[in-house]
């Protein structure tokens, strides 16, 4: 057939986004701090000064919790057919979500994308696919984080920085309104 019939099994399907973080996202702060924190422990070892401890400590620390913003083997975020995944979260199917706005946060000329999902219910009740993480990765870097929602009630708002993200905000957003149900 032409391939314009929806109910053909070859009918084209909605393009699939899947985004990680910009790599210059991250670098300074994990290249940085583990440069930083290397020559501040060894400095300390050297010394035996406990404030050099601390700041390799600190360095090394702030380079642990960036980590994540370094990583190419999994995607941040993924809008496909199946759901809206973040990862550390896990598969949120589209049903569930009831509203997607986007609204800018600016400071100075950066903009500061934010993308705000608003769920029938908790997060926890709704996800297919729990992403449990181990205790390590939930000490690290998110581009996400969970609300209360209009109603309340706890875990019913997600709100995504963009900004990190090597896909433009726009991008996401598109995406993601080619899925909803309703539109």
């Amino acid at each position: 057939m032409s391939g314009s019939d929806p109910f053909e099994e070859n009918a084209p399907q909605p393009a699939a986004l899947a985004t990680n973080y910009q790599r210059q996202a991250g670098e300074m702060m994990v290249y940085g701090g583990t440069f930083f924190g290397l020559f501040f422990l060894l400095g300390a070892v050297m010394s035996g000064t406990w404030g050099l401890f601390a700041l390799a400590a600190a360095m090394l620390g702030a380079a642990f919790y960036f980590y994540p913003m370094i990583r190419t083997e999994r995607a941040q975020l993924r809008v496909e057919a199946k759901g809206f995944y973040l990862d550390g979260l896990g598969w949120l199917p589209w049903t569930a979500i009831r509203d997607v706005r986007m609204y800018d946060r600016s400071v100075r000329t950066i903009r500061n994308a934010h993308l705000e999902l608003t769920l029938a219910a908790p997060a926890d009740e709704l996800l297919m696919d729990v992403d449990k993480p181990d205790a390590v990765r939930v000490m690290m870097a998110k581009t996400w984080s969970l609300k209360k929602g209009p109603d309340g009630s706890a875990g019913s708002k997600i709100v995504v920085r963009l900004e990190p993200l090597s896909a433009s905000p726009e991008e996401v957003l598109a995406a993601m309104r080619r899925y909803l149900p309703g539109n």
